[in-house]
């Protein structure tokens, strides 16, 4: 991976996220390296995002409660692992609902696509957010433009990755995905309260 071949890769996703994705998948790169990818991708997510929220004064009442006790204001690095487990959870189900639909997609193929939509991703927000220090309306506009490029870029490298043939069902696929995440992240972070309350008990 360097920048020579990146450079026009994002570019490329940006303005055909079907092209991108079969570019991506062509490259065959080392299984052992998108997940290293991946992996930094989500903790560096994370980092910008929790130092977003710590810079950011408190809303007060409820909300403002709710954020602080939250864990990408409370515990950073909690947050980081709730994000890394998300995107890894977030291959495995696109791959088992996508193949459960018919997809002919592979782990190695699915973890291509989401490891360069995440890495694309991180360079729009990054931007905006940027870009919204000197110029306020251009953030939350910006943000608004990324949700709908995004789910349009989610809906078509999911198609070229399953060969499904069909945007609307690989949009389905991410619905479910997103849905199946939020209640296995749910389960773990339950029984890891679970484990923590018992151990605080005993002492």
């Amino acid at each position: 991976m360097n920048a020579a071949v990146l450079k026009p890769l994002f570019a490329t996703t940006i303005r055909d996220p079907r092209m991108g994705a079969e570019q991506v998948i062509a490259l065959r790169w080392p299984v052992q390296a998108l997940w290293i990818a991946l992996s930094l991708i989500s903790v560096v997510t994370s980092a910008l995002v929790a130092a977003l929220v710590q810079a950011a004064p408190l809303p007060e009442g409820d909300l403002g409660r709710m954020l602080e006790a939250s864990p990408v204001y409370s515990s950073p690095l909690l947050f980081a692992g709730m994000q890394w487990a998300r995107a890894v959870f977030s291959v495995f189900m696109l791959f088992w609902i996508g193949r459960a639909l018919g997809g002919r997609g592979t782990v190695p193929d699915v973890l291509a696509v989401v490891t360069l939509l995440q890495a694309v991703s991180f360079v729009l927000v990054a931007g905006f957010t940027v870009l919204g220090l000197f110029i306020p309306f251009v953030s939350s506009l910006g943000l608004l433009v990324f949700l709908v490029w995004w789910m349009w870029a989610v809906s078509n490298m999911l198609d070229v990755a399953h060969a499904f043939d069909s945007p609307l069902k690989a949009f389905g696929v991410m619905i479910v995905a997103i849905f199946g995440v939020l209640i296995g992240l749910s389960i773990i972070m339950g029984v890891i309260g679970g484990i923590a309350g018992g151990f605080t008990g005993a002492i």
